[in-house]
Order: structure tokens, then C-alpha cells, then sequence
């Protein structure tokens, strides 16, 4: 590996998930499912009115890196779960909501403090899209040069958002399943549709690690994980940042390698 590579790998380790595997071409990558393109992102319909957006981004030695996030619609307009790696690649998102969808972004969550998730703040803060956090993903944000959230979340004894922030993100339920892969993820179910986002903290079924384990809670990770599961027991399709949709099985692997750490 080049010195470049290596000193971007450690840079982006800080504020990224990144996984140490060396990623196919983005073809390849979406080949097994139907994508509509719209710039440098991809969108996938989950669901009647839910969409996940994924973006890429090209690390020298490891190829094209995803990130997947979620468009949910709620009547005229939708939410956002999660920015794109980079503002650029978030303000594709929003116009592609708008232009596309017609259904332009209202608000936005977003599930942890890593530049996958939070890279692109400031196309939403441009355009006055109000975005909330939990407290502690505002609090390290800027610690890993992102800008936090508008505003930050309140969580009840169970974990379950609460307040003007669970009421501006409905129909989305805002969990949080104590620390993981940060001490900060959360994660968001669709009733509706049965869908759960588990975010950077869930791994797909055939993974052979849990990814960056930098800013991880290594002891709580396997309850976490378990806590998800059961929050969300009846959500048969599991969508997560860095592979495609998947069954419940991808929550059992992820325990597994949690209960090895």
C-alpha cells in the first residue's frame, strides 16, 4: 500500500466505518438489485415509499466504499435517515427527493457521528432542513471535523425517541440500543413496511468482521445488537450502511461476531 492510501485510511478510519476489505466496481457491486442512477447515487426502492440512497466513496486501494441511507415518504414530502459520504453527494439526495420524488426533504436523522453518515450536514444546513442527533453524536461531531445535528434527541428509559423529536420524524421510530459500533448509533424502524435500519451497528449475514471497531463499545456490542433485534422482532427486512437489504439472519451474525469480540 502506498503512503497515501495508508495515510487516507487512517484519516477516514477516525471519522468513517470503514471495512478493510477491497470493494468491487460499483457495477458490480449493483449488479443484484434494481438501481436507478441520478449522479453519483444510487437509489433502491425498498418499499412503497421507501427508498435507500447510496453513495460511494473511492478510497486508493480499496475501491468504491458505500454508504446507504434512507428516503421515507410521509405524504408531500420525506424524511432523510442519514447523509451521503460528502455534501455534494447529500445535495444530489435532496434534489433527486424534490425532483424526482416530488417529495422534497422536510427533516433529517442522522444515526452516528462517522462521515458516512454526517458528511454532508452542511448541504442540509444550506438549504434549512432541520436534522437531529442523539446528544452524544452532536457532542463528538465535531470532534471528527463534521458539524453536528440542529438539534438533539430525547430518549426515554427504554430507548425510544421521545418528544418534539420522535413527533417531527414520524411515521419513523428513533431507537436507541445502547453503545455498539459507537457509543452513539442509533437506529430507526418502519412499522408500516417492516423495514429496521440498523445503520453501521448491524453487518450483513456473511460478514467476517464487525468492521471499524475504533470508537466501538466492544462489551455492550452483542447486547445492543440483541436489544435492536428484539425493538424491532417483527421487521422482517434489515437494512444496514454498508450491504443491501437483507433478512433477520443478518442481526444473528452480527451477535455472533459481537459475542467473539
Amino acid at each position: 500500500m502506498s503512503l497515501r492510501a495508508s495515510v487516507l485510511l487512517v484519516t477516514l478510519a477516525l471519522t468513517a466505518c470503514i471495512p478493510s476489505e477491497i470493494h468491487a466496481p460499483i457495477a458490480q457491486q449493483e449488479a443484484d438489485r434494481q438501481v436507478i442512477r441520478f449522479g453519483e447515487v444510487s437509489f433502491t426502492k425498498l418499499a412503497e415509499g421507501v427508498w435507500m440512497h447510496t453513495t460511494y466513496l473511492d478510497l486508493m486501494g480499496f475501491g468504491p466504499i458505500p454508504s446507504n441511507g434512507l428516503l421515507v415518504v410521509d405524504g408531500e414530502n420525506t424524511i432523510l435517515v442519514d447523509t451521503a459520504w460528502t455534501d455534494p453527494q447529500t445535495e444530489q439526495v435532496l434534489r433527486w427527493a424534490e425532483q424526482v420524488l416530488t417529495k422534497p426533504v422536510r427533516a433529517a436523522v442522522v444515526t452516528h457521528a462517522h462521515q458516512d453518515k454526517m458528511g454532508g450536514m452542511a448541504a442540509l444546513r444550506a438549504r434549512g432542513i432541520p436534522s437531529w442527533a442523539h446528544p452524544w453524536s452532536n457532542e463528538d461531531a465535531p470532534k471528527n471535523d463534521l458539524l453536528p445535528a440542529d438539534r438533539a434527541l430525547v430518549f426515554d428509559a427504554n430507548g425510544w425517541a421521545t418528544g418534539s423529536g420522535a413527533a417531527a420524524l414520524a411515521p419513523l421510530q428513533v431507537y436507541y440500543p445502547g453503545g455498539a459500533h459507537t457509543r452513539d448509533n442509533i437506529t430507526v424502524g418502519l412499522p408500516i413496511q417492516g423495514i429496521a435500519f440498523g445503520g453501521c451497528m448491524i453487518k450483513s449475514s456473511d460478514s467476517a468482521t464487525l468492521g471499524n471497531l475504533a470508537d466501538a463499545d466492544l462489551k455492550g456490542y452483542a447486547q445492543s445488537t440483541r436489544n435492536f433485534g428484539a425493538a424491532f422482532a417483527d421487521y422482517a427486512i434489515i437494512a444496514m450502511s454498508h450491504s443491501p437489504p437483507e433478512g433477520r439472519k443478518a442481526i444473528e451474525r452480527t451477535e455472533k461476531l459481537a459475542k467473539e469480540l
